[in-house]
């Protein structure tokens, strides 16, 4: 996940083939993206709560409770709840998104802000450079409206492929996606439907969007994103589809984001290991 000006001819390579109408792939299914992976690997561990070691001025906690049992009888007691933790000035996620501020996601162990997105769909926003673990972007203000523009196209995805029949006219594939990207992707996912199979994200997904600077414009951007995806494809009847690969990897992608009237917009998309280098 480093972030540097080498890698721009190949992304920027890959993107092109998706505008000429090539290359576009369904993000997070391994079964189509990757060699089997057979058993789960480490990437995905016991979580770990996310804290901003700076002065604190905004707090969320999750509440929890556990049950103590006498032997006549059960009593709920409530624990200490998890906080979420943010820096004094740390740029966050817009308040009214789709989305809410946790204390943590499979797989995650750097400093930055974790938000949930839909049951076991996460986002990881590095707020501190990690090199060790290769996160080299931060998450910032001017960053802010192209990553939440990118993360709801891959929600508005998640949403609409977990289950069969497909639900493609989900308003968010006209809000963040552009028509023509959507018209590529879209009828990928029906076929999908129709074969009655459908995306269980199963043992979790952490998107971990980064935004690099090469070829950027004021209204467009690329979003390198190399996810923890332990996601798989079913059938409908809950077993494994025929090009199934159960388990956890990181799958890496480009999208070229493109702002259409003051709102950023999905506008081409392609897997590459790069994401993930």
């Amino acid at each position: 996940m480093k972030v540097r000006s080498s890698v721009a001819v190949v992304v920027v390579g890959a993107l092109s083939l998706v505008a000429c109408g090539g290359g576009i792939v369904d993000p997070a299914v391994p079964s189509d993206l990757s060699t089997p992976v057979a058993t789960a690997t480490p990437l995905i561990t016991a979580a770990a709560t996310t804290v901003v070691t700076e002065p604190t001025t905004v707090a969320s906690t999750i509440a929890s409770t556990t049950a103590s049992t006498t032997n006549e009888a059960s009593t709920a007691v409530a624990t200490e709840p998890p906080t979420v933790t943010v820096a004094d000035g740390s740029p966050m996620l817009s308040p009214d998104g789709p989305w809410t501020l946790v204390a943590s996601a499979p797989g995650i162990n750097s400093v930055g802000l974790i938000y949930e997105l839909m049951p076991k769909l996460w986002v990881f926003l590095p707020t501190q450079e990690d090199r060790l673990n290769g996160y080299y972007w931060t998450f910032n203000e001017m960053d802010r409206p192209a990553i939440e523009g990118y993360i709801k196209a891959l929600l508005t995805r998640y949403r609409s492929t977990d289950s069969v029949p497909a639900t493609l006219d989900d308003e968010g594939w006209d809000l963040y996606y552009t028509p023509t990207n959507a018209a590529i992707i879209k009828p990928k996912y029906q076929a999908k439907s129709d074969r009655g199979e459908y995306t269980d994200l199963d043992l979790g997904v952490v998107l971990r969007p980064t935004v690099i600077e090469d070829e950027r414009t004021e209204d467009y951007t690329i979003v390198l994103d190399c996810e923890i995806d332990g996601a798989v494809l079913r059938n409908e009847d809950g077993s494994y589809a025929a090009s199934a690969t159960p388990g956890i990897g990181e799958m890496g992608y480009a999208a070229g984001m493109l702002r259409v009237d003051g709102a950023w917009k999905l506008a081409q998309f392609s897997s590459t290991e790069i994401a993930c280098s």
